[in-house]
């Protein structure tokens, strides 16, 4: 009997080959993905179809989930915002990717999962992590119904408001990738769920 497996579709649209990438950065940011982690991101990969509009993202989104960070909120805060948001939007590739990059941040595999389904189960999180998932929540579902009062239980646990500014905006950012993602229907990559490729 003869065994045949069938390429993961990443994107609904046409995904280029990495080869046939023409921009230096996006090219050394794939480069860097597979010599630090093994892989190349669904969906970054997905993105790539537009390699400018691609290199500009990353130079938002990186730094605002922490990379290359030195201040602001920690890696787990940052983290804890994203899952949460990715979890409420139902996003299969973000939620994957971000709960797995949280339980690596937090030691604890099943945390990430955890907080990606439901924040408010989980034990674990700070109470400053705690009120940084609920600002999430508003800031994807509900905008208008955070008030000062919100802000002020934020300042009170020790967040400035340079780092409220960087929570509301990984919660909308994280938002608006959710979406692509569901738009393209990007799956998760295989490693991200211990499913075998």
């Amino acid at each position: 009997m003869t065994t045949t497996t069938t390429a993961t579709r990443i994107s609904r649209l046409r995904v280029p080959d990495l080869d046939e990438l023409q921009n230096g950065p996006v090219r050394d940011f794939f480069a860097g993905q597979q010599r630090d982690e093994g892989l190349t991101s669904n969906w970054f990969r997905a993105l790539s179809l537009n390699e400018d509009d691609l290199a500009r993202l990353n130079g938002y989104l990186l730094p605002l989930l922490g990379v290359g960070r030195r201040n602001g909120l920690s890696i787990r805060e940052r983290e804890v915002i994203a899952t949460v948001v990715s979890g409420e939007n139902r996003c299969a590739y973000c939620h994957t990717n971000h709960a797995n990059k949280l339980g690596k941040v937090a030691r604890d595999w099943s945390f990430g999962q955890r907080v990606a389904i439901d924040h408010h189960q989980v034990a674990e999180l700070t109470d400053r992590e705690r009120a940084l998932a609920d600002l999430a929540v508003a800031v994807n579902g509900n905008p208008q119904s955070i008030r000062d009062e919100d802000i002020e239980r934020l300042r009170d646990l020790g967040l400035d408001d340079s780092e409220i500014l960087e929570g509301i905006s990984i919660a909308a950012f994280i938002g608006a990738t959710n979406r692509i993602g569901i738009a393209l229907s990007v799956p998760p990559n295989p490693e991200y769920t211990g499913v075998p490729k």
